[in-house]
């Protein structure tokens, strides 16, 4: 011990603290703040190898906590890059899609393979040219209630849809479908909406977020946009 630790350990505080400690011999045992920062003799104390111990202890438990804590936060980066990932492909594959039969088609595929997307329903208002079969044109009340499940144009997650409505969109299987999201398709020159549905309820759960969805929708817009425009 240096002089000045001898010095310290004569003051009256010091004094009072090991009055303490004496008189309360297990109040180190508790304290995983003080003993993780505490720095404990371990040769000729005996005393303190059971300290040693909980502290080795401790900071075991801490690491592990941390370890569990940055896996968390490397698996949410990994998800966001392959979302990315998936992101540009469409958009890649949408800029070479030569009509709006091709790229309802890859939306379609981009979302089954990219995305996981289990259930997927294509819907527009009226009939576009090139897209026959690929697309259902909902009665103007079914559309408009669909708009209204997706306010201000954004996507929705964890809608409820009318039992007709998913037998429409997704015949037999859409009564079984225990969650539902809507992308809405608002564009110039069309307008419509993708409905997506899954057997898992956490899977669009109303407090779901709702980016990645609004992005596939501006892009499917874009692209839908475009190849209607053209002559």
């Amino acid at each position: 011990m240096t002089e000045l630790a001898v010095a310290a350990a004569n003051t009256p505080e010091a004094e009072a603290v090991l009055a303490y400690l004496r008189a309360h011999p297990d109040f180190l045992w508790d304290q995983e703040d003080l003993l993780a920062a505490m720095t404990l003799p371990h040769v000729g104390r005996g005393s303190a190898a059971s300290l040693l111990e909980r502290q080795i202890a401790l900071l075991r438990q801490q690491n592990g906590q941390l370890h569990q804590r940055i896996d968390a936060v490397l698996s949410v980066v990994r998800q966001n890059a392959e979302l990315g990932a998936g992101l540009l492909d469409l958009a890649v594959a949408l800029l070479q899609s030569l009509d709006c039969g091709g790229v309802l088609e890859v939306v379609q595929r981009h979302l089954r393979d990219h995305f996981h997307v289990e259930y997927l329903a294509l819907v527009t208002r009226e009939a576009l040219p090139g897209v026959a079969g690929q697309a259902a044109i909902l009665a103007e009340a079914d559309f408009r209630g669909l708009s209204v499940l997706a306010p201000a144009a954004r996507a929705a997650s964890g809608i409820a849809l009318e039992p007709g409505l998913r037998s429409d969109l997704f015949g037999g299987e859409g009564a079984s479908l225990a969650s539902l999201a809507l992308i809405p398709l608002r564009g110039d020159n069309a307008q419509g909406a993708i409905v997506l549905g899954s057997n898992d309820p956490g899977r669009y759960e109303p407090e779901a977020g709702v980016d990645v969805l609004d992005q596939i929708g501006r892009l499917v817009v874009a692209a839908l946009d475009r190849c209607l425009a053209e002559p």
